[in-house]
C-alpha cells in the first residue's frame, strides 16, 4: 500500500473502539490512517487468526466473524491500514513514528485518536515465573486466534469473567480444566448479577459458559488464591489457599493460566504529558477526559478501554463519541448533528457503565493478593527486582514511583513497567501507608517498545555516512 505522509486523522489501535472512530471520521470525508501492531483489525477481543490458519480451517468463532466485518468496513471506506507496525514514539503536533520488518516510518496528522486498549495485570506470587505459567489474556490469544489450548490439563486462576470465558473455550476445544481458582466469593458474584443483567447479550452468554463448566464438573475454589507454584517432573504443583479460613490445598496440572484483571494502556498519554487521574474501578491510572473523550491536549482524543475499562461493546460507542468530538472541533458537523448523535450514544453508555461497574468489582484486587507476596518474590521480571528491593528503596527515602524506579531500576526493562507498575505501587503504598495515587505514575519515555537498532539506522555503507565538522569551542 502506498501511504500518504500526512493525514487528517490517525488512529492508533485497530480494536473495536479504534475501528468505529476511524469509520465515522472517514464517512465525513477525512483521510484516515489506522495503525496496529497486529496483522489485522480486531484488537485483543476480536483478534484475527493467522492468514495461513484461515485457509486451512473451516471453523469460525463469533469473535472471528466480527473481526472480518471490521476489516471489510475499513476497506469499503478507503481507510489506510498500517498493520504489523509498532508505534515507538508519538510527538505533539502530531508525529507518529513506527517500525516494521522493512524499517522505520513516520506519519503526521492534524488530530490523533489513541485506542490502545489494555494490558494484563498479574499480581506476583512465589514461583510465578516458572515455565508453564501464562497469563489468562495470553491464553485467550491462543484460544481465539489459533483455536489451540496451551495444555491438555490446565488450572485457571484469578478473578472476573475472563476466568469463565477461558474455561469455556478450553473445554470447547477439548482440553481439561483441573480447577478454577477465583479470588471472588460466590456472594460477590450474586451481588454483581444486577449490574450484569443490564447487558442481556453478555449476561446470557456468560450463563451459557457457566452451564458448560458445571456440566463438565470443573472444581471451582471460590474466595481462594494461588500462593505458590513449583515445577515438577510432569508439570506444575500449585498451592492454593482459601482467603477466609486459610486452608491450603495442593493441585497438580500441566499449565497454570492466571490473571487479575486489566490495566489501561497509558504509554502514549504519559509520553505526551496529558493530565491523568487514578480510578481503581477503571483499572488504575487513566487520562483525564471530558465525556466525549477529549484529553487535556488539543487534537488528542483517548478512547476505548485505554480511557477506562468498560468492555468491548462500550468501546465501540466510546470510539463513536471521540470521533464525533473531533468532527465537531473541526467544524465538520454542526451543534445540532453533534447533539443528536452523541445524546443517543451517551444514553447507551450509561447502561453499559453499570454493567462495567459490576465487572470491575469482580476484577478488583483483594488485599490478600498483595499480602501474599513475600520479600524474595520478584516483582519486576525484566530487572529481577524483588519486593524486598522495593521496600528498601521506600525505607531509604523514595516517596514516589519515579524515585523508586531511579533507585532500583524497576520499570527500566523492555516492558517499561507495564507488567510490574501496579504491583510495585501497591507494595510501596502499603509500606508508606498511603494511597496508590499519592505515588504518581511512571513518566512516559521513548522508545515505547524495544526498537531494533538496524531499523533505526537504516541500510547504508560506511562511506555514505555524513561527516559532521567538529563543534567550535
Amino acid at each position: 500500500m502506498n501511504f500518504k505522509k500526512e493525514y487528517d486523522t490517525i488512529v492508533i489501535g485497530a480494536g473495536p473502539s479504534g475501528v468505529k472512530a476511524a469509520l465515522r471520521c472517514s464517512k465525513k470525508g477525512l483521510k484516515v490512517l489506522i495503525i496496529d501492531s497486529n496483522q489485522n483489525s480486531g484488537g485483543q477481543i476480536y483478534r484475527a487468526p493467522p492468514k495461513s490458519y484461515v485457509k486451512k480451517s473451516n471453523k469460525s468463532l463469533e469473535e472471528n466473524l466480527i473481526q472480518i466485518k471490521f476489516s471489510k468496513h475499513l476497506e469499503e471506506n478507503n481507510i489506510d491500514t498500517a498493520y504489523n507496525h509498532t508505534v515507538w514514539q508519538v510527538s505533539p503536533g502530531f508525529k507518529i513514528n513506527t517500525f516494521n520488518e522493512e524499517g522505520a516510518v513516520e506519519w503526521s496528522a492534524k488530530n490523533l485518536i489513541v485506542a490502545t486498549g489494555t494490558y494484563e495485570k498479574i499480581i506476583p506470587f512465589e514461583g510465578w515465573t516458572t515455565p508453564g505459567i501464562i497469563g489468562l489474556a495470553a491464553c485467550t490469544i491462543m484460544l481465539k486466534s489459533h483455536q489451540t489450548i496451551p495444555g491438555n490439563k490446565i488450572i485457571l486462576s484469578g478473578n472476573g469473567p475472563l476466568l469463565i470465558l477461558v474455561a469455556y473455550y478450553v473445554l470447547k476445544f477439548g482440553g481439561k480444566v483441573d480447577a478454577i481458582i477465583d479470588t471472588s466469593s460466590k456472594i460477590k458474584w450474586i451481588q454483581s448479577m444486577f449490574s450484569l443483567i443490564l447487558n442481556p447479550k453478555n449476561f446470557i452468554q456468560g450463563i451459557s459458559w457457566i452451564f458448560k463448566i458445571i456440566l463438565s464438573k470443573v472444581p471451582i475454589y471460590s474466595n481462594s488464591l494461588v500462593t505458590k507454584a513449583n515445577k515438577t517432573q510432569n508439570g506444575i504443583s500449585v498451592e492454593i489457599q482459601n482467603i477466609k479460613n486459610k486452608k491450603i490445598k495442593v493441585l497438580d496440572t500441566e499449565v497454570l493460566a492466571i490473571g487479575h484483571g486489566l490495566t489501561p494502556s497509558t504509554d502514549i498519554t504519559r509520553l505526551l504529558r496529558v493530565d491523568h487521574l487514578y480510578n481503581e474501578l477503571k483499572g488504575g491510572w487513566i487520562p483525564k477526559l471530558d465525556k466525549y473523550f477529549r484529553s487535556s491536549m488539543k487534537g488528542l482524543y483517548i478512547t476505548g478501554d485505554g480511557a477506562g475499562i468498560s468492555g468491548a461493546i462500550a468501546a465501540e460507542d466510546k470510539g463513536e463519541l471521540a470521533a464525533c468530538a473531533l468532527l465537531k472541533d473541526q467544524n465538520i458537523i454542526n451543534e445540532k448533528e453533534f447533539n443528536n448523535t452523541t445524546n443517543k450514544i451517551l444514553n447507551r453508555l450509561k447502561r453499559y457503565e453499570i454493567f462495567a461497574k459490576g465487572i470491575a468489582e469482580l476484577n478488583s484486587t483483594p488485599t490478600s493478593l498483595i499480602k501474599n507476596i513475600n520479600d524474595n518474590t520478584i516483582l519486576c521480571r525484566c530487572e529481577d527486582i524483588t519486593k524486598k528491593d522495593i521496600k528498601n528503596a521506600v525505607n531509604n527515602g523514595a516517596k514516589n514511583l519515579n524515585q523508586i524506579k531511579s533507585w532500583t531500576r524497576f520499570g527500566m526493562g523492555p516492558c517499561q513497567g507495564r507488567t510490574c507498575q501496579y504491583s510495585v505501587a501497591k507494595v510501596a503504598s502499603e509500606q508508606l501507608k498511603c494511597n496508590v495515587k499519592d505515588l504518581g505514575y511512571l513518566t512516559g519515555r521513548t522508545p515505547l517498545r524495544p526498537f531494533p537498532l538496524d531499523k533505526a539506522i537504516g541500510d547504508f555503507e560506511y562511506e555514505e555516512i555524513t561527516k559532521v565538522e567538529a563543534a567550535p569551542l
